[in-house]
């Protein structure tokens, strides 16, 4: 049953991992080529919240997750609460990997359980997890639409080929946030 467990939780963490190349991985490195007018700061000036990350940089990959941020926090000022536990976390979802990892230390080092068992609870907590974090990138999505809808009104961008490709990574950055690491 625990071999079981394991294979079940495995498949779900590779499936996600591959998700998260496919969907995230490759139009982030494309995206940090493509040099941008606009840095981090300035979107987050612009869209009227402020920049959570280094604010000088300049390529679509750093401007599409700022505009999914600033997405979710422009949802969260309207009292959206799913926004602002999709930004935030909740707590036990905040701490769950560090506290599923102390358990399982203890565990195995004390041999309360046969150490199959603990690898297997273990892996299927974090499957838990991503699963979890997978069913609320519908909020991310419209976060995104949302914050290209702010910055459409607000800002005019010179070029729509960067316009484009600042949305197609904040599209893709909503698989960036999947794994709790």
């Amino acid at each position: 049953m625990a071999r079981l467990l394991m294979l079940v939780s495995l498949m779900t963490l590779i499936a996600a991992a591959v998700a998260r190349w496919w969907f995230w991985g490759r139009i982030r490195d494309q995206g940090r080529r493509i040099p941008c007018e606009m840095s981090v700061a300035e979107l987050g000036n612009a869209l009227g919240v402020p920049a959570g990350r280094s604010g000088e940089l300049r390529d679509a990959a750093a401007l599409g997750s700022a505009l999914r941020e600033a997405g979710l926090k422009l949802m969260e000022m309207e009292g959206i609460a799913e926004a602002k536990r999709r930004r935030i976390g909740w707590w036990n979802l905040r701490i769950l990997p560090a506290l599923v990892a102390v358990v399982l230390v203890f565990s195995a080092v004390s041999r309360w359980a046969p150490f199959a068992w603990v690898l297997a609870v273990g892996m299927l907590v974090m499957a838990g997890h991503v699963a979890v974090r997978m069913s609320g990138v519908g909020v991310e999505l419209e976060a995104v639409k949302r914050g290209h809808m702010e910055l459409r009104k607000k800002v005019r961008l010179r070029r729509v080929d960067e316009e484009e490709a600042i949305l197609r990574c904040a599209r893709a950055s909503v698989w960036e946030t999947i794994f709790p690491w």
